[in-house]
C-alpha cells in the first residue's frame, strides 16, 4: 500500500523520530550498526548525507504469549523480521499502523511463528532520508535480531509488502555480497515473503499493454504516487541511479542480470492479478527462479487482487487463503 489515504487517513502516525510506547505496545531504541557498513553502501550513504542512526523499533507478540519483550531466541525459533510498506514516504512500523496486521496475522495462522520484530525506518521526503536511509536503518534491526536477541540467522524470515519488499531484498543483497568484506556481518536469512514487491522503481515496465497501465482501473495505486515516491526516494543521486540493481532488480533493460540473485534464501511471493505492478512483480520472479531453481520460488498471483491486499482484512477469502499458503511455505522452510 502506499499513501495513507488509501486506507484512511491516520493521525500523528509514528517515525523515527520517537519511541511511542502504550498499552499494549512493546518498543525500544535499536543503535545503528557503522561498522557493518562498507563499500558502496558506505560511498551512497556519505553521497546522500545519511548515517547509521539509533532508532525506534516495536515487538508484536503472538496473542496470549507470555513473551517478554527481547527474550533471548530459542535454538529452532523462527522469528518475523517485518518491513512495512508506503513507497518509502508514508506508514508506520507501530503496532497500531494498519500495516502490521500483516505480521499479526501471519503470525496467527503460522503454528512455528510467534513474534516479529520490525524498526521504525527513516521515511524519506523532499531533502531528507533519500536511500540507503532506510538500508542503514534494516541492517541495525537485524544486527539486533541476531547479536542482541541471539536468532540465527536461518531462522530470520524477512517479511515485507510494496516498499518493505523492496526494502527485504536490499537488506538480502547487501548481506549477501559483503559476507566476506564485514567482519560480523551476519548471514542472510532463512527465508522472503514478498508481497506485492515495489522491484522496478524506474519505469521500465510502463509500456503500452502492461498491467501498469490496463490495470489502472482496478488497482488501489496510481501512477502519480509511483513516480512522485520514486522521484523522492532517489533524492541527490538522479533518477538514473534507480536502475541499481538495490533498488530495482527487475528493472527490464536489455540485459540479462544473470545472477542477480545468486545464493539468496528461498522466497515466497505474492501478487495481485489486477495491480498495476503485476508484470514487474512477474520479472522479479522469472529472475529468482532462473538464479535459484524453481525448488526455491514460490509465486502466488491472486486474481482480483489489487495491491498489497493483505492490508485489506475484509478481502475474503483471498486473504486467508494467502495467509494459509503463506503459513504452509514458512513450515516447509
Amino acid at each position: 500500500m502506499i499513501f495513507p489515504l488509501r486506507v484512511g487517513r491516520i493521525q500523528n502516525i509514528p517515525t523515527h523520530k520517537a519511541l511511542e510506547l502504550g498499552k499494549g505496545v512493546d518498543g525500544l531504541y535499536v543503535d545503528g550498526v557503522p561498522e557493518l557498513v562498507t563499500g558502496e553502501l558506505s560511498k551512497w550513504a556519505e553521497f546522500a548525507g545519511v548515517e547509521a542512526i539509533r532508532i525506534p523499533a516495536y515487538w508484536i507478540h503472538e496473542s496470549g504469549s507470555q513473551l517478554v519483550m527481547g527474550e533471548k531466541a530459542r535454538d529452532d525459533e523462527k522469528v518475523i523480521y517485518f518491513c512495512h510498506g508506503g513507497a518509502y514516504v508514508s506508514l508506520s512500523s507501530h503496532p497500531s499502523s494498519p500495516t502490521s496486521e500483516t505480521p499479526r496475522s501471519i503470525i496467527a495462522h503460522t503454528q512455528s511463528l510467534c513474534r516479529s520484530f520490525a524498526v521504525e525506518y527513516r521515511l524519506t521526503a523532499l531533502g531528507e532520508n533519500p536511500f540507503p536511509a532506510q538500508l542503514l536503518d534494516a541492517l541495525a534491526g537485524y544486527s539486533y535480531l541476531v547479536n542482541t536477541v541471539g536468532f540465527r540467522p536461518e531462522n530470520i524470515i524477512l517479511v515485507g509488502d510494496s516498499a518493505g519488499a523492496n526494502l527485504a531484498l536490499a537488506l538480502t543483497r547487501y548481506l549477501i555480497s559483503n559476507s566476506q568484506a564485514v567482519k560480523d556481518l551476519p548471514s542472510p536469512p532463512g527465508g522472503m515473503v514478498l508481497l506485492s514487491p515495489w522491484c522496478d522503481l524506474t519505469g521500465s515496465h510502463a509500456v503500452p499493454g502492461s498491467s501498469y497501465y490496463e490495470n489502472i482501473s482496478t488497482d488501489l495505486i496510481s501512477h502519480v504516487e509511483i513516480e512522485l515516491a520514486s522521484h523522492i526516494f532517489a533524492g541527490p543521486h538522479g533518477l538514473e541511479f534507480l536502475k541499481n540493481e538495490y533498488i530495482s532488480p527487475a528493472y527490464k533493460d536489455s540485459g540479462s542480470r544473470v545472477g542477480l540473485f545468486k545464493d539468496f534464501p528461498p522466497a515466497f511471493i505474492s501478487a495481485g492479478g489486477v495491480e498495476i505492478l503485476l508484470d514487474s512483480i512477474m520479472t522479479l520472479r522469472d529472475r529468482m527462479v532462473a538464479d535459484m531453481g524453481a525448488d526455491k520460488v514460490e509465486a502466488l498471483v491472486t486474481e482480483d487482487a489489487f495491491h498489497a491486499f493483505m492490508l485489506a482484512t475484509s478481502f475474503e477469502p483471498q486473504r486467508t487463503q494467502l495467509l494459509k499458503a503463506i503459513a504452509n511455505w514458512v513450515e516447509r522452510l
